[in-house]
């Protein structure tokens, strides 16, 4: 891969060639994106493992959510593009194992985490590979998946934050639903009756355990 920004201009360029409706060739993007036609070859394959285009032997066409992506950018709509961008990568095996290291050793280096995206990916630490797997982290920070802090460091989006324990508040349990039969007439008529109760840390447990053992022992019968 190469920088994000030369990544973003071939996706414009495939928009511009109209590859939103049928496949185009790397020659025809490079000619409009002005971006070399090696680069636009090399990055094809990582564009439609991340699923921005479909394709195969040099035809490539965008796929639906590479077209909004690449319209959203061209009509400079950063917001919706990062918001693509982020449903586009998400759920992909990479990202899965990069934002996982992330939200284990948080905050991380970015030099860091570019070190161990690269065993990850299988490939050696070197030059032309960082440069492809920065692109990579700018992605992911770029559609908010991963944040920078003041210091440059890495982190995952804000966690969900633990539930806080009750100790001074009412726990009101969910209402159990009973019927009792009641005889009107000569008709044996069902009416739903709704028991619930309020616990709180002056609960006497003694007398709550005997309550529950009528109540059990009135609908058993």
């Amino acid at each position: 891969m190469i920088g994000f920004e030369i990544l973003n201009k071939i996706m414009v360029g495939y928009l511009k060639v109209q590859a939103d409706k049928e496949p185009k060739s790397y020659s025809e993007v490079a000619g409009v994106s002005k971006v070399a036609e090696n680069n636009v070859i090399l990055n094809a394959k990582f564009l439609s493992y991340i699923g921005i285009l479909e394709g195969e032997r040099g035809q490539f066409k965008l796929t639906p959510d590479g077209k909004r992506y690449a319209q959203a950018l061209d009509w400079g709509k950063l917001e919706e593009a990062n918001s693509v961008l982020k449903e586009v990568l998400k759920d992909k095996a990479l990202t899965r194992r990069t934002l996982g290291f992330v939200d284990i050793n948080k905050p991380v280096s970015k030099e860091d985490l570019v070190g161990q995206i690269a065993i990850i990916a299988g490939v050696p630490k070197e030059p032309r590979f960082n440069t492809g797997i920065k692109a990579f982290v700018d992605m992911l920070m770029s559609s908010g998946l991963i944040k920078e802090d003041t210091e440059g460091k890495l982190s995952t989006e804000k966690p969900v934050e633990p539930m806080k324990a009750k100790t001074e508040e009412e726990i009101t349990s969910k209402p159990e639903e009973k019927s009792i039969e009641v005889l009107v007439g000569e008709k044996r008529m069902s009416f739903p009756i709704t028991l619930s109760f309020s616990i709180d840390n002056q609960t006497n447990e003694e007398n709550l355990r005997k309550l529950l053992k009528v109540i059990k022992e009135v609908f058993s019968n």
